[in-house]
């Protein structure tokens, strides 16, 4: 019996997606080697700045060599205008997101395999299925984000959030994406284990109490005016940048040097925050350490983004939020750090980047499955409660008001 065209995408959206996956097993292995070789020796606290500066230099080098694609927001817009991901924006993205991974840049790999795996979609949809086109590219996207983060559900999921302030207008993306990001993640684990995904320790060793619930909801509420301020620190560094470092090189540059010293005086904020929510999660800090370590994680964030340099802030955000939770736990009495910290992960990306679900899967994924009816709770409350934020400022409504993304075959009743 021939496919239909609906389940013709399916089986290109897994094609798709091993290709992901060896293509994000492979960059893992480098960046853990590249992370071993420049810092696993002996290492002074001013190293940092030295190498972030130079990484910088680099970063800028590339840019100004090749075409600069710009951030998450221009990957968005290139999705509603085009419906696809240029294959060229591989060209810098790749080696700045990997010298800024090592150099400790404040974003992770996530956007840089969204790119790779959106334009693996295009080229497949491109070549193979023309009208499967935009879907493909969806699924390209999802597979890079949850294959490189551990998360497969929460990761598809976002980037059928992410373009859109009403939810998931792709319905019909939500099946070939999972597919996708499913197939992608297989590929990583079977050649190099789960040891290469982050897992935050955060099983909590007792049952919450019914009152947690409400603590969840007010947790929700409490990091939307942080974000906010979030909101206002990036646009700021964003034309601080602009008026004195106008040159892409300069730019980049001047980011690097911002975030070695703010890795010199405050080592949390240091790197993109995936193995630093561990820290946050089972040690102990003062609450002026934490909303310092807030206050650095913004600017190393927005310098990194708005300097020019390439990465996700998915789990940098959600760091930003682990710290939030438990400055929380600090000043309400009773109000357990574990809880408060894995609420805080998923509402404050929830809010920043308008992801209420997938915030949720993420942080329920990546924390084996703690607490998970408080941290959606908290993450569909900050939603609610926080929808002017707009942080990505791409959001558009879905265009293909005609029929669904891939155009069924009529005589097989697709």
């Amino acid at each position: 019996m021939r496919l239909g065209r609906y389940h013709r995408a399916l089986v290109l959206a897994a094609v798709v997606a091993v290709a992901v996956g060896l293509f994000a097993t492979g960059f893992r292995l480098a960046w853990k080697a590249g992370l071993d070789l420049l810092w696993g020796g002996t290492v002074v606290p001013w190293h940092r700045i030295v190498v972030s500066t130079v990484a910088g230099v680099l970063i800028g080098a590339i840019g100004t060599l090749s075409h600069y694609p710009g951030s998450l927001a221009a990957v968005v817009r290139d999705f509603h205008e085009h419906g696809a991901i240029p294959a060229r924006d591989n060209i810098p993205v790749v080696p700045s997101n990997f010298i800024g991974l090592i150099a400790g840049q404040g974003a992770g790999p996530e956007g840089m395999m969204s790119v790779v795996g959106g334009s693996l979609g295009t080229r497949v949809g491109e070549r193979l299925d023309a009208g499967g086109r935009k879907l493909l590219t969806l699924a390209g996207m999802g597979a890079g984000f949850g294959t490189i983060l551990g998360a497969p559900i929460g990761g598809s999921l976002l980037w059928l959030e992410l373009p859109h302030r009403r939810g998931i207008e792709y319905y019909e993306a939500i099946v070939p994406t999972l597919v996708a990001s499913f197939s992608g993640y297989l590929v990583m684990v079977s050649m190099g284990g789960l040891s290469l995904f982050n897992v935050w320790e955060a099983d909590l060793l007792y049952q919450y109490a019914p009152w947690h619930l409400g603590a969840a909801l007010l947790i929700g509420v409490a990091v939307v005016p942080i974000a906010h301020v979030y909101d206002r620190v990036f646009s700021v560094v964003g034309r601080l940048l602009n008026r004195y470092s106008p040159r892409l090189i300069v730019r980049t540059t001047v980011a690097g040097l911002g975030i070695g010293l703010l890795g010199y005086a405050l080592p949390l904020t240091y790197f993109y925050g995936g193995a630093q929510i561990n820290a946050v999660l089972n040690g102990q800090h003062s609450l002026g350490l934490l909303i310092a370590v807030l206050g650095g994680e913004m600017i190393a964030a927005a310098l990194t983004i708005q300097g020019n340099w390439h990465g996700g802030l998915i789990i940098p955000h959600m760091f930003m939020g682990a710290v939030i939770g438990q400055a929380l736990s600090l000043v309400v009495p009773g109000l357990p750090a574990p809880i408060a910290m894995l609420v805080g992960m998923a509402a404050f990306n929830a809010t920043i980047t308008g992801t209420p679900l997938s915030s949720a899967l993420i942080a329920i994924s990546l924390t084996n499955g703690a607490a998970i009816v408080p941290v959606f709770l908290g993450s569909l409350a900050s939603f609610v409660v926080g929808p002017s934020v707009g942080f990505v400022g791409t959001e558009q409504p879905r265009r293909e008001h005609e029929g669904p993304l891939v155009a069924f075959d009529e005589d097989t009743g697709d």
